[in-house]
């Protein structure tokens, strides 16, 4: 039976031609929002109705084509993910917020929500399935698939974890950068 070590990867995600990245990097700025809908932004560190959504995962076009590199860490319940990529958010968690949306917080806040990786068709599997390094699949949490949506009163795009009542589920492209890929902070584990 494969370990975690063995089934776990570096990769990025893509929709179509755009990556998945923060939106304050796809942005090249921080990604201010006025929870009350299209008022300006003048003074965000005064306006007690602003919030920073830098840190919120997207796939939105953007000044970089960059994508985030991200750590599929296997566990019995599924993959967790965290932040590969040099910068400001390395070796941060990848959650899903309570409304549901996807951002990247310190493990010490949160820990990172788990994911599941399915075909298109919608069978399960792990990374011994997927032979190639780029792959079409389907991202999921507790059932619910990752797609891409708007959050009221923004102008940006976000990554949301949604039931499939209405839609069909979004197919992502995985590129596998690395496989068999150890803890950080255990780089001899088996």
């Amino acid at each position: 039976m494969p370990t975690h070590r063995q089934q776990s990867f570096l990769a990025t995600l893509w929709l179509k031609n755009r990556p998945v990245n923060t939106l304050g990097t796809l942005l090249g700025k921080p990604a201010w929002v006025n929870w009350l809908g299209n008022v300006p932004v003048t003074v965000p560190h005064i306006v007690g109705t602003v919030r920073d959504d830098s840190a919120m995962l997207s796939c939105q076009a953007g000044i970089t084509q960059a994508a985030l590199t991200l750590y599929f860490r296997h566990t019995p319940g599924g993959y967790q993910l965290y932040v590969r990529e040099p910068g400001a958010y390395f070796g941060q968690g990848v959650v899903i917020h309570g409304h549901a949306h996807l951002g990247v917080l310190p493990v010490e806040t949160q820990a990172p929500s788990r994911f599941e990786l399915n075909k298109p068709s919608g069978e399960h599997i792990r990374l011994g399935d997927l032979r190639t390094d780029s792959q079409l699949i389907i991202l999921a949490s507790q059932g619910a698939a990752i797609r891409r949506a708007r959050r009221p009163n923004t102008r940006y795009e976000y990554l949301m974890a949604q039931h499939q009542a209405v839609q069909a589920p979004q197919p992502w492209i995985l590129k596998i950068r690395e496989r068999n890929v150890p803890w950080l902070s255990n780089p001899g584990e088996a």
